[in-house]
């Protein structure tokens, strides 16, 4: 897998269209990120490892199929907005873990301020960790919830960061400091504005997420 993943997908395109509009209610809004999730969870688990399991059909025949181990992954949204992504990769992965990082923006300085941390010490625990966020801005967010994790022993092999828009600035900066990262998206924007919000992005996934 490359170290960056675009989702060029119909129905990944159909959802941003939805996601992108100002018309678009939070109930609407929810749906469509969960069905985007879906799509972008489908493809970050693509390389999971799988253990052999025999199985015996209705016509009396054994044959070995695979089996997820998905016991031994975990799930890391970064709050708030990462939530909407929870149910999509548990849909697929329904004995994952799920732990949170609660991470804060600066609006003055942009700078990451961390509020909540709850990423078991236990790495050998876990075989994969994926991180999840809509959004890949600047990238300050993202990388303060990279240092968290590989802090307590977790590898950047191990980690996929998957998120709905990226723009390069926020892809660079991640890779500056964790070139292992893999990062899944569904589509890289052309980039910033001077409030850091990514354009044409869809706003504030957090807000349109949970505010009625």
């Amino acid at each position: 897998m490359s170290s960056v993943v675009v989702v060029d997908h119909p129905v990944a395109g159909n959802c941003l269209r939805i996601l992108r509009d100002k018309r678009t209610e939070t109930e609407a809004f929810r749906k469509e990120m969960k069905r985007l999730g879906l799509l972008l969870a489908i493809e970050a688990t693509r390389d999971i490892e799988c253990v052999p399991e025999p199985v015996v059909t209705p016509l009396e025949i054994e044959i070995n199929c695979p089996r997820l181990r998905d016991g031994r992954i975990l799930l890391v949204p970064i709050l708030r907005a990462g939530l909407g992504f929870v149910d999509s990769f548990l849909d697929i992965l329904p004995a994952a873990k799920v732990a949170h990082i609660g991470v804060a923006r600066d609006h003055d300085t942009l700078q990451a301020v961390t509020y909540l941390d709850t990423v078991p010490d236990r790495c050998a625990d876990f075989d994969r960790v994926f991180v999840v966020d809509p959004m890949l801005a600047t990238g300050n967010s993202s990388v303060k919830t990279l240092e968290m994790i590989v802090a307590k022993g977790y590898k950047p092999e191990q980690i996929t960061l998957v998120c709905a828009l990226a723009v390069e600035q926020g892809i660079a900066q991640v890779h500056k400091k964790f070139p292992a990262i893999k990062i899944i998206t569904a589509v890289i924007d052309p980039g910033l504005n001077d409030k850091a919000y990514i354009v044409p992005g869809l706003g504030d996934a957090g807000d349109r997420l949970n505010l009625i």
